[in-house]
């Protein structure tokens, strides 16, 4: 339908006001909801009531024009008919970027890279409505295909965007708002990604995978969360030389990621570059405060490689 549930307004509402967004997509916007709602509150309620007073940008994206009426064009900047999946390679960026009720109508791959394509668009934040689970079956409706369901949707499938999560419970079922937030430590970004990363893994999507274990690392070097997984997935595969040169990157970056040079220097005696290891041991070892696990294992594989050659 070109509407949605109430339940969660106020509380979505109270937060676009708390941002003070200049510039907003509503991506999916039917009959207007959040148009109507951030014209209201991000321009009229400051005094500005015309069109020719608007300071705040409010476009829409809808892929079925029925439902673009006069009073949708009434509030928004500007409206472009076409699907999300094709309008998402050349929009503009926004402060503000409200995905409602817009990716369960998609299949899950191309949801989940609309989402990510819509993310990286968002200035500030990207805010995503969405029934969760299953309960929410709804087919075609209104003359228009897109109204299919065609996915399903849990909190899990969007822990690579760390943010605010709140649960909404329904007759029908249960409804998700999730804040993903743009100004948040990398650190906490690289964890979302690595365990999506994880995730996709589990899913036979190893390639996917990959591409968000690098996007980890490049955010966080030194990141222990991404690196281990990405130095494991590298070496399954063979490309040992690959996952050496993202643990020296992790060392050169942060010069206290001991457990990175303890890992080096594991993989250089799992390679037979037994010299390599005992330097990166003694380098490890020289090192000041370096947590006693990680020097007691340091130790003990200095001790197995001069056993080899004793």
């Amino acid at each position: 339908m070109p509407v949605s549930t109430s339940i969660h307004l106020s509380h979505c509402l109270q937060r676009i006001v708390s941002i003070r967004p200049e510039s907003v997509l509503d991506v999916g916007c039917g009959f207007g909801l959040w148009g109507f709602l951030c014209r209201e509150y991000l321009d009229a309620w400051h005094g500005r009531i015309s069109r020719s007073e608007w300071e705040v940008r409010i476009d829409g994206i809808e892929v079925f024009e029925p439902y673009i009426q006069a009073l949708q064009r009434a509030v928004y900047s500007n409206i472009l008919v076409e699907d999300i999946r094709e309008a998402v390679k050349h929009i503009d960026e926004y402060d503000l970027i409200i995905a409602g009720d817009v990716i369960e109508h998609l299949d899950k791959p191309d949801g989940e890279a609309v989402v990510e394509a819509l993310y990286d668009k968002a200035r500030k934040a990207l805010l995503i409505n969405i029934p969760l689970d299953d309960g929410w079956d709804h087919p075609e409706a209104h003359g228009n295909p897109a109204e299919l369901h065609r996915s399903q949707w849990n909190p899990d499938d969007l822990v690579q965007y760390p943010g605010e999560f709140t649960r909404f419970s329904l007759p029908c079922g249960d409804y998700g708002v999730f804040w993903c937030f743009k100004d948040i430590p990398a650190g906490l970004r690289a964890e979302g990604l690595a365990a999506a990363a994880e995730m996709r893994e589990k899913r036979g999507e190893p390639e996917s995978a990959l591409r968000l274990l690098l996007q980890a690392c490049d955010l966080e070097p030194a990141s222990q969360c991404a690196v281990v997984p990405l130095t494991n997935f590298l070496i399954e595969r063979g490309k040992t030389s690959e996952a050496v040169g993202h643990l020296r990157h992790a060392v050169e970056t942060d010069p206290t990621a001991h457990w990175a040079r303890l890992l080096l220097a594991r993989v250089m005696k799992a390679t037979s570059r037994h010299a390599e290891a005992n330097e990166e041991l003694r380098v490890l070892l020289e090192q000041p405060e370096v947590p006693q696990d990680i020097a007691t294992a340091a130790r003990e594989l200095k001790g197995a490689i001069q056993k080899r050659f004793a």
